[in-house]
């Protein structure tokens, strides 16, 4: 296991790069991110190979919907956009979500016309496309989000029915990204989430909830939750996706300690 930042919602009014380099100045080397369209992709590139950082991690599309099958074409096109971009900054994992997001996360349709099951289906399909045009070593992890707070109206909110998707798929390069925030509000416990579906993580978000801050904000037990990860047989990266509270050196240090202490490593293990 390795800890990874998002660089989203950290040190507000600086650039992704200026981003990066903060985040590297307090011993994180892996980064990642939402959508690349608003990033500078050579000077990513030119930062992280200057100081070492990687990143390993972002959205492969930002419109259409797997729910629905008319926008699938989109979709894949944008992924072999996405793909692209990826060979050029060395980043091996793309994510997906079942709904397009619009500003503030809002699910821009929830498509209540068409049906549950026709919507699970248009998923399995579209994945099925992606994986047509996805190179070997690549992986896709599909994440579930909260349908309570940020994201009503989404079709995938859960880690069992993101499990049964992908199980559906049966490709070895999908994974499932969990996302403990968005679970929690879902009513799932972190811990026991890990434990169970641990062989089907690729990919682990952490926010402390409610709040959406870093770790130690809320009420999550990120000790236990990180322990069982690992106890589990999961060997990715932990994404530390948040809005700090206040200070974000100080949000970061508190990543830091929580990695240190939930598994006697530091933050480059």
């Amino acid at each position: 296991m390795k800890p990874a930042i998002c660089i989203e919602m950290l040190y507000p009014g600086l650039s992704a790069p200026e981003k990066i380099q903060k985040i590297a100045a307090r011993g994180f080397k892996y980064v990642e991110f939402w959508g690349h369209g608003d990033k500078d992709i050579e000077a990513l590139r030119s930062v992280c190979a200057q100081i070492g950082s990687e990143i390993i991690n972002f959205s492969a599309n930002r419109k259409g919907s797997l729910v629905d099958s008319t926008t699938h074409l989109g979709i894949v096109e944008e992924i072999r956009a996405s793909l692209d971009v990826a060979k050029k900054l060395g980043t091996k994992t793309l994510m997906v979500l079942s709904n397009e997001l619009g500003e503030g996360g809002r699910v821009m349709d929830d498509f209540a016309r068409i049906p549950d099951l026709v919507k699970r289906a248009n998923v399995v399909e579209g994945l099925k496309k992606i994986a047509a045009i996805l190179p070997r070593d690549f992986s896709i992890v599909l994440e579930p989000l909260n349908t309570v707070l940020d994201h009503v109206g989404n079709f995938l909110s859960g880690t069992a029915q993101g499990a049964d998707i992908l199980a559906e798929v049966e490709d070895p390069r999908f994974g499932l990204l969990c996302d403990f925030y968005h679970m929690a509000l879902m009513g799932e416990d972190p811990v026991t989430t890990a434990k169970t579906w641990a062989p089907v993580i690729r990919h682990v978000h952490i926010a402390d909830y409610p709040g959406r801050h870093e770790p130690g904000t809320g009420g999550g037990r990120w000790l236990e939750t990180l322990r069982a990860l690992r106890d589990n047989g999961f060997n990715g990266y932990v994404g530390f996706e948040f809005s700090p509270a206040g200070d974000s050196d100080l949000a970061l240090e508190a990543v830091g300690k929580l990695w240190s202490e939930a598994l006697g490593t530091g933050f480059m293990a």
